[in-house]
């Protein structure tokens, strides 16, 4: 690697380091007080750099916003794709896998638990932040049905896109609500949400 590369790197790591910071400190902010109380100023001198570097780095107070809504949201949806893409074929197995970590990941993180169900973590009445929850201009719950979407199409090309249309939607707006309500186990709701899944395509049911 070249001397003018190996600097490039070393900035590249420094600028995800000095982000990942600046994300987490955002976050302790924001669950332990809500968005209104997140200053540009604050998370700045807690990860000891200057407003003007954070401000260089994110931009506004909304931008850094948006930024820590992407980084809550990014993992969650990459764990989702991947625990359906390890049941080729197996529509119950995919659902049953997906939604149980949707639920159980989701209940243990309340920013999570707040962006997916646009309901204040912990009951309160902060809701400064949820104008923000989109990702990249498209509604989040609208994202998590087009990855489930897009793997069940792919899967089952030739089933009834009105089936699957009707299968997707209530699978994934059936698994957020029960992040908001926790009455059951999240095994046990992603048992009947396989269930669901599979008459709505007219496959068998689960074992």
């Amino acid at each position: 690697m070249s001397v003018p590369d190996l600097l490039a790197e070393t900035r590249a790591y420094g600028r995800a380091r000095l982000r990942e910071l600046a994300l987490d400190a955002t976050r302790e902010v924001v669950l332990d007080r809500g968005w209104a109380a997140v200053r540009m100023g604050a998370i700045a001198t807690a990860i000891g750099i200057s407003r003007q570097s954070l401000h260089a780095e994110f931009g506004t107070k909304d931008d850094l916003g948006d930024a820590l809504v992407m980084h809550e949201t990014e993992q969650f949806f990459d764990g989702m794709r991947f625990r359906l893409e390890q049941h080729p074929g197996d529509l119950a197995g995919g659902v049953f896998e997906a939604a149980g970590y949707m639920i159980e990941v989701a209940r243990g993180n309340p920013l999570l638990q707040t962006i997916l169900t646009r309901a204040p973590a912990g009951g309160g009445d902060d809701v400064s932040l949820l104008p923000l929850l989109t990702i990249r201009s498209e509604p989040l719950i609208d994202h998590a049905i087009t990855i489930v979407g897009d793997w069940v199409n792919a899967q089952w090309p030739t089933a009834d896109p009105a089936d699957v249309r009707v299968m997707v939607e209530s699978v994934v707006r059936l698994c957020l609500s029960h992040i908001l309500t926790s009455t059951r186990s999240p095994s046990e709701v992603a048992a009947d949400l396989a269930l669901v899944a599979c008459r709505c395509l007219r496959l068998p049911d689960p074992d």
